[in-house]
């Protein structure tokens, strides 16, 4: 009876996972995708065959727009996705909705992310400059998972895959105009951890480093707390 219970589970999850992919992968994402691989792919190039010798902080910026392109159209397109095809109707009579469908759906975003940057920074090790694979990854899946998170909880406020859009778009400059002045700061979301100032040093920029990556963390726990709150809201949705 346990053993039926369990395979009944496991068969419950594995078609819940085969759905969400199906959904992640429609539609306009395969165009993000196809973009992170060429903007990838056509940075890498110019770095295999400059003169100059490439920086690990130098691909912390290409893996970290990547990344970003692979997140953005599921994490801020997926409620609109839903509500167009009517599928949000279902969703909501779902039980316990927020567990079992939407985080999941986000956990696979960040997983898919994960495995593709994966794979970038594997290729980058190899022809271009030597790194620590593990370590290069998810330093740069936790902005990625913190602008992802930001991205879905707007999403569920706005309700309009391109009003949010546009919302992360003016977030996205903001975040890029302060990250100069910021540059030496925990609160700086494109802290980048392989480019230490030179004017710091390096137990500082550890600390640093360390409490910009705990706000966000905090931070991405915290969006999607609310977004996943804010889709309790069926009258909001239908």
């Amino acid at each position: 009876m346990k053993s039926k219970r369990l395979y009944n589970n496991y068969i419950l999850i594995y078609k819940m996972i085969i759905y969400n992919l199906r959904i992640i992968f429609a539609n306009r994402f395969i165009w993000f995708l196809a973009g992170s691989i060429l903007f990838y792919i056509g940075l890498s190039v110019i770095y295999v065959f400059s003169n100059d010798v490439s920086k690990m902080e130098d691909l912390y910026g290409i893996f970290l727009f990547s990344g970003i392109l692979l997140v953005f159209y599921p994490s801020v397109f997926g409620v609109q996705n839903d509500q167009d095809a009517r599928t949000i109707e279902i969703l909501f009579g779902i039980p316990n909705y927020r567990y079992k469908v939407w985080l999941v759906r986000i956990v696979l975003i960040f997983i898919i992310a994960f495995l593709i940057m994966f794979v970038f920074t594997i290729l980058s090790s190899y022809f271009i400059v030597k790194f620590r694979i593990a370590n290069m990854t998810s330093q740069v899946m936790l902005p990625v998972i913190f602008l992802g998170a930001m991205a879905f909880m707007l999403s569920t406020v706005i309700r309009n895959g391109n009003g949010t859009a546009v919302v992360m778009i003016v977030f996205g400059m903001i975040f890029l105009i302060l990250s100069d002045p910021l540059s030496k700061s925990q609160w700086n979301v494109f802290l980048n951890p392989f480019d230490m100032p030179r004017d710091v040093n390096e137990t500082t920029w550890a600390i640093i480093t360390f409490k910009n990556r705990i706000i966000l963390i905090t931070g991405s726990i915290l969006f999607l707390l609310v977004a996943l709150y804010n889709l309790q809201k069926r009258e909001k949705f239908m």
